[in-house]
């Protein structure tokens, strides 16, 4: 996770200026973001599945039983799933319709992730030292 991150944010700002100047760079990083959203989808299902013996079919559901768990907290449940969608998709309709919204959409999955990161981290911190 924080290598995807790290790619995203090499890049710098993804505004209009970069994306008309590098068409592909749109869809790499909304692949990129997609591939955020796998990876925490992956580490909610296993924390469920080993605090509650549930397993979260949705992106959804995993984060209500990460909030269950203690590895996140609600406010960044809904950070990482606004209610417009996944970030990956709200990109992907700017890229479409609104390409001077992408530079936000994309920070503020970026500072999502990055937090889901930090929190799953000092959540696995903490099991090691019980």
């Amino acid at each position: 996770m924080r290598r995807a991150l790290q790619q995203v944010e090499s890049v710098g700002p993804v505004d209009v200026p970069l994306l008309e100047r590098d068409t592909t760079s749109g869809v790499v990083i909304e692949r990129v973001l997609a591939n955020l959203m796998d990876m925490a989808l992956e580490i909610n299902r296993h924390v469920a599945r080993a605090s509650s013996r549930q397993l979260p079919g949705t992106f959804a559901e995993s984060c209500v039983a990460a909030v269950g768990a203690g590895l996140i907290d609600a406010e960044l449940a809904a950070e990482l799933l606004p209610s417009g969608g996944p970030h990956h998709v709200l990109m992907q309709l700017c890229l479409d319709t609104a390409p001077e919204q992408v530079e936000g959409v994309v920070a503020r999955a970026l500072a999502a992730f990055r937090a889901f990161e930090r929190s799953a981290t000092a959540w696995a911190g903490r099991l090691d030292v019980a």
